[in-house]
């Protein structure tokens, strides 16, 4: 089959759904205020005592409920091993039990502590500074650049480098053919993204970031990436289950990953092969020697793998976008802060492909660190850190709120629709209420937030809610519990259409993706509404509002080979949201019919995770259209031009051309959806 290596379903992923300086990290609630709450007597005392608080946990209800194969859970406290312990099984049909010592899971996204780790030795060894243009340490690949500020090394440790491209697509970073080879230096340079934002402005999580940390570690040491990691990190600590490759022995070993479906998934290689950004392999005991040298100040049983003055540099706030909203340390991230507790916590969590999940937290003034990794996707490391959490470290009484008195007229700077930087599709559309509060809402629903500082919000279960100006005083971006590993930007209004006018019946959804860039104006400043639209016109605009890169694979529709987008029709192809009109046509320039768009719509909502909705339709629609039709009737994502009769059923109009004005208005209403309607 032709389409054999295009990927049978994506996943496109919601995310939790991830002022550059160290000069004063105690500025940092994470920080400052830990040690108003730190207490010794806190956290775990014996072994006994963390085994019947798993134990128990586990036992839980709504933890059964999840029907995760199997975990590890490991706490360590002083330079000692509380509690390594596996529950479930490795392998269900094998009843292979989960084994802290024996089962290698992958950690994914956890790896980029190691390789920030693997950075921060050559940063003490002289060869990297992490303040120079990371350009002077890589090589012949040159960096594309559209500022004229350099992309430095703590840039990428903190995810702050102003690329285009921060993910590869899934797609392209794995393969089921485990023979085949990958480079490093070579996906590098496929892959290299463009810097089109001041480096150090804005935080977005970044895997391109840490894939060009490992790069940078293989071309200054001389090492592939992978053998660098092996001596100089996982030898000196006695890691020897751990891997940045799958060599036989680690495959072996290897829990099965399991789907939403509790099927296995297919074994694959990473694209790189040793994927610095989330290919590494471990156990649960080889993960307790690395905790336990990191809160030893870099050392375990006498050997060395950082200097003191290193692992108090890594566990600095190094990024945040308020004085008491911590963002990134050194390849640290800050996630789950409802739930610290007053506590300083640092932690790295991880997702990888095929169902593993990973989370490890540490506390370094308690000496304390936890790890948990299991082999199926879903929120069990957000459950279990705040079970721990709450456990060992409650929160303290809470002081009385003094909240700001804020009038609508002052709140409004804060209005207006902001977009994710790093999940284009996540907007959140910001009101000033009359009572002085903001409404916030987006695909994870309503919040209302509190003014407790000139940019700082809490609603009322503490959750905070921060924005940072820009340099003329106007707000720039903002930073919720919404997406915990990137900010969001305030987006400008732009110029309207002339041939849009304030009473125009479509206004509304065109110019609301003219604001979210989507759609553009003519030459002559017209937007054409009733114009129609051709197929490859509607693709690229939703792939534009989706944010997925444009694939780089061999193009498979024939026609679309000298179109400047042909990429992105190619991505909708690898994502299932489109079907050619035979095995290598896709008839681009065709005027798109509603119930083709009907359709294209659907599956792209099926892969968020909208909820299945059959609106009532009547009208002559194809029957291969009729069940994409009634999901977009029933979401109510269409303009004036349907007609509605009395008991309710849409005409939708299937089988006509759609215009450019009824196009804004599907992909507009869309662009509304929570997981909660």
């Amino acid at each position: 089959m032709i389409h054999s290596r295009i990927r049978k379903k994506a996943v496109i992923i919601l995310a939790s759904l991830l002022m550059v300086s160290s000069a004063v990290p105690s500025v940092y609630a994470s920080s400052a205020e830990a040690g108003s709450y730190a207490n010794k007597s806190l956290g775990p005392v014996s072994s006994k005592e963390v085994e019947a608080f798993a134990d128990e946990f586990f036992e839980r209800q709504d933890v059964k409920d999840m029907g995760i194969p199997g975990a590890v859970f490991v706490v360590v406290k002083d330079g000692k091993v509380l509690l390594q312990k596996g529950y479930g099984y490795a392998d269900v049909d094998k009843k292979t039990p989960a084994d802290p010592e024996k089962t290698v899971f992958r950690i994914a996204s956890v790896s980029k502590v190691f390789t920030a780790t693997a950075v921060m030795q050559l940063v003490e060894q002289g060869e990297i500074d992490v303040n120079h243009d990371v350009q002077e340490y890589m090589g012949d690949i040159k960096i594309k650049n559209n500022t004229d500020f350099p992309v430095t090394v703590e840039h990428l440790l903190t995810h702050t480098t102003g690329f285009d491209i921060v993910d590869p697509p899934q797609g392209d970073s794995i393969s089921y053919d485990l023979s085949k080879v990958y480079p490093l230096k070579e996906y590098v340079k496929e892959w290299m993204p463009t810097v089109i934002r001041k480096p150090g402005d804005v935080f977005k999580y970044d895997n391109i970031a840490s894939m060009l940390q490992g790069y940078i570690v293989q071309n200054m040491s001389g090492l592939p990436f992978n053998q660098y990691v092996n001596e100089n990190i996982f030898k000196p600590l006695g890691m020897n289950n751990s891997g940045f490759l799958m060599t036989p022995e680690l495959r072996e070993k290897l829990a099965a990953g399991y789907n939403e479906h509790n099927k296995t998934s297919p074994i694959y290689h990473f694209a790189p092969n040793d994927m610095p950004h989330g290919g590494m392999l471990t156990t649960g005991s080889d993960m307790a020697k690395f905790m336990i040298a990191f809160l030893n100040q870099g050392k375990l049983d006498g050997n060395r793998i950082l200097k003191e003055e290193t692992v108090k540099e890594m566990s600095k706030v190094h990024m945040g976008i308020h004085p008491k909203v911590p963002n990134m340390a050194y390849g640290f991230e800050y996630a789950y802060q409802d739930y610290y507790n007053g506590q300083n916590v640092i932690g790295k969590s991880g997702a990888a492909p095929g169902g593993f999940s990973s989370w490890m937290w540490l506390l370094p003034e308690q000496n304390v660190g936890a790890f948990i990794v299991y082999n199926k996707s879903g929120k069990l490391q957000e459950k279990i850190f705040k079970a721990f959490m709450d456990r060992y470290y409650p929160k303290p009484e809470p002081a009385p709120k003094k909240y700001l008195t804020p009038t609508k007229e002052q709140l409004r700077r804060f209005e207006g629709v902001y977009r994710d930087l790093r999940v284009s599709y996540v907007l959140t559309r910001i009101h000033a209420a009359a009572d002085g509060r903001l409404e916030l809402e987006n695909l994870t629903g309503k919040q209302v937030v509190r003014q407790v500082d000139p940019l700082l919000f809490e609603d009322e279960n503490g959750s905070q809610v921060a924005f940072k100006e820009n340099p003329d005083g106007t707000i720039g971006y903002m930073f919720s519990k919404t997406n915990r590993v990137s900010w969001v930007e305030k987006l400008p209004q732009p110029e309207r259409f002339q041939d849009v006018p304030d009473n125009h019946p479509y206004a509304e959804y065109i110019e609301g993706l003219h604001q979210l860039g989507i759609v553009g104006s003519k030459p002559d400043g017209t937007f054409g509404p009733n114009e129609p639209l051709t197929r490859a016109e509607f693709v690229v605009q939703l792939i534009n509002w989706t944010g997925i890169p444009a694939s780089k694979a061999p193009l498979i529709f024939e026609d679309t080979h000298d179109m400047p987008e042909a990429g992105k029709i190619q991505t909708a192809l690898e994502y299932n949201f489109i079907k050619g009109t035979s095995e290598r046509l896709f008839e681009p320039n065709r005027p798109i019919v509603r119930q083709e768009a009907a359709a294209i719509m659907s599956r792209v909502m099926s892969g968020f995770g909208a909820k299945p909705s059959e609106g009532a339709i009547v009208g002559d629609t194809e029957p291969w259209a009729e069940s994409a039709v009634k999901f977009i009737a029933g979401k109510q994502y269409y303009g004036p031009e349907v007609s509605i009769s009395p008991d309710g059923a849409v005409d939708y109009r299937s089988k006509k051309m759609m215009t450019r004005q009824e196009a804004a208005a599907l992909i507009y209403l869309a662009s509304k959806w929570s997981v909660s309607s």
